[in-house]
């Protein structure tokens, strides 16, 4: 009976070592194609990334050019555009300086309003 034993936890051993070996295979299997899964997905966010970027692009390609054909000059709009953000950046840094408690209330107050808004 004692030879029965051992032969009995030598086969248990044996399909403990080799169920063991099958998880840690799996394991390996899985990883692997986690990682290609996700270099797939990288690569498919990339062209979409790429194709949104060419749509914009020709949308606004396409807008500059209709607007030109009806006489709107859109390198001018587009620098009377960079002029005013200038000027428009030029007066807040200005009011900043001058009167801080008044600039700081109503970034305030604006944040509250903000917030606000973004609750509801």
């Amino acid at each position: 009976m004692p030879a029965t034993t051992t032969s009995a936890k030598r086969q248990a051993a044996a399909s403990v070592r080799r169920a063991k070996e099958d998880v840690a295979e799996a394991a390996d299997e899985v990883a692997g194609r986690a990682k290609a899964s996700g270099r797939r997905l990288r690569d498919e966010a990339d062209e979409i990334e790429q194709s949104l970027a060419r749509g914009a692009e020709d949308l606004a390609a396409t807008v500059s050019s209709k607007l030109k054909s009806v006489g709107v000059d859109t390198d001018k709009m587009a620098d009377v555009a960079r002029e005013q953000a200038g000027d428009l950046q030029d007066l807040i840094i200005r009011e900043i300086q001058e009167r801080p408690l008044r600039a700081l209330g109503l970034a305030a107050a604006v944040g509250l309003f903000v917030g606000f808004l973004s609750a509801r």
